[in-house]
């Protein structure tokens, strides 16, 4: 279970610089996962990956919040637990480089946010101002449940739970993302 993910980190490079490797699909096919993402509001996309053999994982997700290079905020639901958060990016100038905000969200069901310009996503997410459905039409995009996905669901859940996944944000924050800062040409 997410309950709710901190990590804040530095990085000696500007902003926008930070703010490309978040957006652009090569760069997070490198740093996190194979995707289809674009910067677009309201854009579907996903990202999979096979962590283990035979263990495929994908994670729907949809753009919520775009403020370049400031701030991105996405959806999130993986296709085992199907426990539907958010996630969001909030990137800061600071002297000699960007300070990064993480934050990872339960939303219990979530997801569509009130989209106007003047909405502060996080503030109305505290706040319970979401129109409660399942996620991003899980219906279309999840395969039906079976008799024995319950059982399995649960177990995998204990198995990337709010550690694990706090642990996989971290390595990837700490240990691929710089490196992905200082080879990827923009």
């Amino acid at each position: 279970m997410i309950k709710q993910i901190e990590l804040n980190i530095f990085y000696p490079h500007p902003p926008e610089r930070v703010w490309k490797a978040l957006i652009d699909r090569r760069a997070l096919n490198v740093w996190m996962m194979k995707n289809d993402f674009e910067p677009r509001i309201g854009h579907k996309f996903k990202f999979e990956a096979n962590s283990l053999p035979g263990l495929e994982t994908t994670i729907y997700c949809e753009v919520v919040e775009l403020e370049e290079p400031k701030r991105l905020a996405y959806t999130w639901q993986d296709s085992y637990t199907g426990e539907p958060s958010l996630v969001i990016w909030t990137l800061t100038p600071v002297e000699d480089g960007t300070q990064l905000e993480l934050r990872h969200h339960q939303a219990g069901y979530a997801a569509t946010a009130i989209s106007n310009s003047n909405c502060n996503l996080e503030s109305n997410f505290s706040a319970g101002m979401f129109f409660y459905e399942p996620v991003i039409n899980t219906t279309k995009l999840m395969p039906k449940p079976s008799l024995f996905q319950p059982t399995a669901s649960n177990e995998l859940s204990s198995f990337v739970g709010y550690t694990n996944l706090r642990d996989e944000w971290s390595y990837r924050l700490n240990q691929k993302l710089p490196d992905v800062l200082l080879i990827v040409d923009y």
